[in-house]
């Protein structure tokens, strides 16, 4: 019992925040939430499926900022705040009139600058932030410099911008192959690959996976898998491999290698799961040499039972049973 409460009373030491950390934290949690308010406008007002699946992914990566720092606000023994009213009519606003006026673009431009901000003050409270706090905001730092950087490449793609080019980590051919700016609903840029680009469109819904994607989705296959793939028919592969390159895994693993790369900052793989090696059956004995092979007469005298019993043992039927 005694060491129970040293370690209690450790962890909550260790997560003891000052009044000024906890207005950094709330101000950081309301920034977000006006900017997710911000993204759902821009959804509603974008007409591209690619983009709409930018904006969502987006959104999802503020969420999880979210949840992390009003976490950390719970565990110093506050409740956080998640009213940000008049924010959210701001930046919502700035996202609806933006993308009317200016198209996508113009929307793409008007959330770099919120992000540029947030950007910022995740900078200044990781200047101040100590153990679990700062790994924290080293998170959602990350998170947010991918955001800042992703719309810089879009952004620079669209308008055919050199200055803007000038500004990305990479050259902008490593994040647009072909002409036109698209959105991979996996790495959310238009990487080049061996293989062909994935796209689906007409009766069935819009999905597009880049090259490059491709290629990743099919080498993560299991080699068993990979192995029968080569036996199906092409529509069928194309299938399985957006299947699993929109997937919530390989979405994961593009987030933590292709995508963090592309925007400057290193690679964190996340941990591989571990594997039952397969172990294959013992295959059936072979009949010994020795061995006499066993005849089994059925004598009929009714002519009906005869014809059932040489149907019934028939090789050529039993064949086309099994």
């Amino acid at each position: 019992m005694t060491l129970q409460r040293s370690e209690h009373t450790r962890t909550v030491k260790a997560m003891e925040m000052d009044v000024e950390s906890q207005r950094q934290l709330t101000s950081l949690i309301l920034h977000e939430v006006a900017g997710i308010s911000a993204l759902e406008a821009a959804i509603a007002a974008e007409d591209s499926p690619g983009y709409v699946v930018l904006f969502q992914d987006a959104k999802v990566d503020k969420q999880a900022n979210i949840e992390q720092l009003a976490t950390l606000i719970r565990m110093a023994g506050s409740v956080p705040s998640e009213s940000a009213a008049f924010r959210q009519l701001v930046q919502k606003s700035q996202a609806r009139l933006a993308e009317k006026v200016g198209g996508t673009a113009a929307a793409l431009r008007t959330m770099r600058v919120s992000a540029k901000e947030l950007l910022k003050s995740y900078g200044t409270a990781m200047s101040s932030g100590r153990g679990l706090v700062r790994t924290a905001l080293e998170k959602a730092h990350g998170r947010t410099t991918v955001q800042v950087q992703t719309l810089t490449a879009h952004i620079a793609k669209l308008t055919s911008n050199a200055r803007e080019a000038a500004g990305l980590p990479r050259a902008l051919p490593e994040y647009f192959a072909g002409p036109e700016a698209k959105v991979c609903f996996r790495c959310h840029f238009d990487r080049p690959g061996t293989r062909q680009a994935l796209e689906l469109s007409g009766d069935r819904p819009y999905t597009y996976i880049c090259a490059g994607c491709h290629d990743d989705a099919v080498n993560e296959f299991r080699p068993d898998l990979a192995a029968q793939m080569e036996r199906w028919t092409q529509q069928a592969r194309e299938a399985r491999a957006i299947q699993h390159a929109i997937g919530r895994a390989s979405k994961l693993t593009a987030a933590h290698t292709v995508i963090r790369k592309l925007c400057g900052l290193p690679e964190t793989p996340p941990m591989a799961l571990p594997t039952k090696p397969l172990v294959s059956p013992l295959p059936p004995p072979a009949p010994s040499p020795a061995e006499t092979r066993g005849v089994i007469h059925a004598d009929s005298s009714d002519p009906g039972d005869a014809e059932y019993v040489k149907l019934l043992f028939n090789p050529d039927r039993v064949r086309n049973s099994w």
